[in-house]
């Protein structure tokens, strides 16, 4: 072509120059218009020729493809030239079925049977008919070339790899997929479709493979929603991850190119109702992460509410399966909205002793965060190994609006002989939610250990004294009354 070129520029000049005549285009020199005339003779600058030929290709066709004729020389040939032999090689112990995320080699195999003085290079390009197309379009891979002196000796055979096509990932429809190799030798453009096929030894015209898609799908154990408990306006953040993500960095910079993202909902259900729902896109390498920072997912109306959770995933093939679903999760619980304010809980007893058997006292201080009083009911529960979540004492008091109102549970007593040697903690319930929007207070821990101890006093002590003083005093007086009756009963 190079060659025909040459000529055609040579020609062209020697035409300039001794032809007397009209010329189609005026050249320019120095800016101006030099129109070539009857007269003189130029040497136009190259320019002016590509202009020429242009006008002569436009206005003069015919004469103009009559002059290529006259002007091209054929590339050199051989009339014992042999088209070279190309197919697709693909093992015939693979299965032709395989997932669209699979790894595939796709290799071309090359017979030329021509000596190596007539050999041409051969330039293969990789074609593909999708799912659902109805004809073949290059492939998203670099075109392989052959040389003439890359081929065995024995075999007259060579190969290439396309290794932009690792799999199937580009696919946005499954389905048969088929595969051939376009080449051209610089004479002729052939398809390996021409060739026989030979299956036996995994050679084929055309490859055609089933393409299947497995949809991404989420770890059930990432599931994850924090807090479990949270008030209506708290950041509640859910969490996942998909299963199968890439193993390596190679691998995700892979996937992040040819894959679409992964789009996950995260549906959100009240008694099996389900109630709102989000969409996102993640690629398969990221963690699924959907929060109150997305969207407001819970009003104030769902104060005190119990939901569960599960998400949807799909990557949009078509022509197959494309969604999954996860398990149900549990969480949040929202809280009530608050309705009274709680502090200052506290325990105390008798005695710094803290004798099992003796009266104690508890107590909270409290005022409603509503816009009237609220009539209120607080339960004591004591909390020990022996008696766990021991429920002690209740009262029910008017908590005012502006003030707090003290509630106090005085002398009761809440062990037993089995709490000795023992920690205790105790903790209130509400009949209204507090700031928090609990109805039950923290776990609070009593001060000391419950003493072992059976009587209040040391031996030596005055109130032991006394008491043993009236032990004997009352014991005097028994025996003297009762040896005066038995006596006067003998006398008579």
């Amino acid at each position: 072509m190079r060659g025909f070129v040459a000529i055609l520029l040579i020609f062209i000049y020697l035409s300039v120059v001794v032809a007397q005549g009209d010329v189609d285009i005026p050249v320019t020199s120095g800016g101006a218009s030099v129109s070539s005339g009857g007269g003189g003779s130029r040497s136009p600058e190259i320019e002016n020729f590509i202009r020429q030929v242009e006008s002569w290709k436009t206005n003069y066709k015919d004469r103009f493809e009559y002059l290529q004729k006259l002007l091209y020389k054929p590339a050199f040939t051989s009339t014992n030239y042999a088209l070279p032999d190309v197919w697709l090689y693909y093992p015939p112990s693979n299965n032709t079925t395989i997932n669209r995320t699979d790894e595939i080699t796709i290799k071309t195999i090359i017979q030329n049977t021509n000596p190596i003085e007539i050999r041409r290079a051969l330039f293969l390009t990789l074609e593909i008919q999708e799912p659902g197309e109805n004809s073949f379009k290059p492939a998203k891979a670099g075109v392989q070339i052959i040389q003439v002196n890359e081929y065995d000796e024995k075999q007259n055979t060579s190969w290439r790899i396309f290794p932009e096509i690792n799999s199937f990932r580009f696919l946005k429809r499954v389905g048969e997929a088929k595969l051939r190799v376009r080449w051209t030798d610089g004479e002729n453009t052939l398809y390996s479709s021409r060739e026989y096929s030979y299956p036996n030894l995994g050679y084929y015209p055309e490859l055609a493979l089933n393409i299947k898609n497995i949809p991404p799908m989420i770890n059930n154990s990432t599931m994850k929603v924090d807090p479990e408990l949270a008030r209506w306006d708290d950041y509640i953040l859910y969490t996942a991850s998909l299963e199968n993500t890439a193993k390596s960095q190679d691998t995700a910079a892979i996937v992040g190119k040819e894959e679409n993202p992964v789009n996950v909902t995260l549906h959100i259900y009240n008694n099996s109702n389900e109630i709102r729902n989000l969409i996102k896109p993640f690629l398969p390498t990221n963690e699924i992460s959907f929060s109150t920072k997305d969207a407001n997912i819970f009003k104030e109306e769902d104060a005190g509410k119990n939901f569960t959770y599960r998400y949807s995933c799909t990557d949009g093939i078509k022509g197959g399966n494309n969604t999954t679903w996860t398990k149900f999760g549990e969480g949040p619980r929202i809280r009530p909205s608050p309705k009274i304010r709680v502090t200052d809980l506290n325990a105390s007893c008798d005695d710094n002793n803290y004798y099992w058997w003796q009266g104690y006292n508890f107590g909270l201080r409290a005022k409603s965060q509503a816009t009237e009083p609220e009539n209120l009911k607080v339960d004591l529960f004591i909390d020990t190994s022996a008696n766990p979540e021991k429920f002690i004492a209740s009262q029910t008091v008017l908590v005012p609006t502006n003030d707090y109102i003290d509630i106090n549970f005085k002398g009761v007593h809440p062990f037993e002989v089995a709490d000795c040697n023992n920690t205790f903690r105790y903790y209130f319930r509400y009949s209204a939610p507090d700031q928090d929007g609990r109805t039950q207070s923290n776990s609070m821990s009593g001060s000391k250990v419950i003493d072992s101890k059976l009587v209040r006093y040391e031996i030596y002590s005055w109130e032991m004294i006394l008491n043993l003083l009236l032990i004997i005093g009352l014991s005097l007086v028994s025996g003297i009354l009762l040896e005066k009756k038995i006596f006067r009963k003998g006398g008579r």
